[in-house]
């Protein structure tokens, strides 16, 4: 062993692991380069795993909201506006849907299909002639009065639970909805023309239509859960079958003509209203219109009484002053009735005294005053000559002679005098 031991160090074996060979050159550039090319390596393999750590960072807009699949199953995250990391995909997958906001979808399926030289003319550039419809191409509505109508719509919606509509609408974006819209305007809209014409879903009855197109599809949409909410629902250029048009706007035409002449009377009725009675016609209308269903009710009398005070306090025009004209021609009446009545009082006494004195001084006042009114023809008789005068009466004249007065407003009650009045008293004087 000792032997062994004082070996001399030229042994071979102890020259091998005790000598390092320096490298040349080129070797060790060689090797320098290795070194730094496995130094980037780990640092872009470094940064690649930095990278897909965070590669499924997200912003979530401020109309949007994100729902968080895992594993391909939706959880309950419901992610609102801002920042949102998740694990990697295939592990997690932000779905961003845009709820916050409203979306339009136009829908064409019930109207014409326009030819390349039609696409943006309005409808009154559009004429085929006698030509039918093509199914292939063209669709329309079947109205209740057995006519069709071309119509667009244009759905305005949003979503209103997006975890509904991401648990029960098959699709991961908009495009499922607006599929669904679009399948429920179709069908539901072929139930609602069944009820109504023609001339109600073109023009009179529009936003009845829409109304009920959006009530429908709503509870459609509710039915199914699916999260989604129709706020509006627009028709677009409702028209009947191009063919027919002209004749469909010729019957418009003509019933316009007959509601601008309906309108014409209504104003012409108001006016001459206005005219004969004042801004109280419509109550007086309504007192004779209620005295008229009235009948023999004991009602009609208490109505009657509204009626006489409504026309001698409040009546205007032709009316009222026509009322207030009799008003006034009745005074002068009865006050001149009342002056006679005392006339008579006074001269009774006289006339029981002395009858012949007094009817002779009266018959001479009254033949002085006869003959000094303007117009009296004077002449002599002879004694024995008889002359005998005949006037006729005609009330039609009389009547005729009146409302020739009352239009031509030459009616004063001053001037009025009873028919044959003898001015008798202190009123001849």
């Amino acid at each position: 062993m000792h032997q062994h031991a004082g070996h001399s160090d030229d042994h071979p074996h102890r020259q091998l692991e005790g000598i390092e060979e320096p490298l040349d050159a080129a070797n060790q550039s060689l090797s320098d380069a290795l070194r730094a090319s496995f130094r980037i390596l780990k640092g872009i393999m470094m940064v690649l795993v930095l990278l897909y750590l965070f590669s499924n960072v997200r912003r979530i807009e401020s109309h949007e909201q994100a729902l968080l699949l895992r594993l391909g199953r939706l959880t309950e995250t419901v992610y609102d506006a801002g920042v949102v990391w998740a694990f990697p995909f295939p592990i997690d997958e932000i779905v961003p849907l845009p709820t916050r906001q409203s979306n339009d979808l136009p829908i064409d399926s019930h109207t014409f299909g326009r030819r390349p030289d039609e696409i943006g003319k309005p409808l009154t550039f559009i004429s085929r002639g006698m030509e039918g419809l093509n199914p292939a191409l063209d669709g329309a509505l079947l109205t209740a009065d057995t006519g069709l109508v071309h119509t667009r719509w244009k759905v305005t919606y949003k979503f209103d639970d997006v975890r509904s509509y991401a648990s029960q609408i098959v699709g991961r974006d908009v495009e499922a909805a607006k599929q669904l819209i679009r399948f429920l305007v179709e069908t539901v809209g072929i139930h609602v023309a069944a009820e109504y014409t023609a001339e109600e879903m073109i023009r009179t009855r529009v936003e009845d239509v829409q109304n009920e197109m959006k009530a429908r599809v709503n509870d459609r949409l509710t039915e199914l859960k699916s999260g989604v909410v129709v706020t509006r629902v627009e028709m677009f250029e409702p028209t009947p079958p191009i063919p027919i048009r002209g004749a469909f706007d010729g019957t418009q035409q003509a019933e316009n003509a007959k509601q601008k002449r309906i309108e014409d009377a209504q104003q012409q009725r108001t006016k001459l209203l206005n005219e004969s009675a004042g801004a109280a016609f419509p109550r007086v209308i309504r007192l004779l219109d209620q005295i008229d269903k009235g009948g023999n009710d004991p009602s009609v009398g208490v109505l009657r009484k509204k009626l006489d005070q409504l026309l001698e306090k409040e009546v205007e025009g032709d009316a009222g002053r026509l009322i207030k004209d009799a008003g006034a021609y009745l005074s002068v009446v009865v006050g001149r009735m009342q002056g006679d009545v005392e006339l008579y009082r006074t001269l009774l006494p006289e006339y029981e005294r002395n009858a012949p004195l007094l009817i002779g001084r009266l018959w001479e006042e009254t033949r002085q005053q006869i003959f000094a009114g303007a117009g009296v023809t004077k002449f002599y008789r002879p004694p024995d000559c008889q002359i005998r005068l005949h006037v006729p009466f005609d009330p039609e004249q009389a009547r005729l002679e009146e409302e020739r007065r009352l239009h031509k407003k030459e009616f004063d009650p001053a001037t009025l005098r009873p028919e044959r009045w003898v001015p008798v008293g202190p009123e001849s004087e």
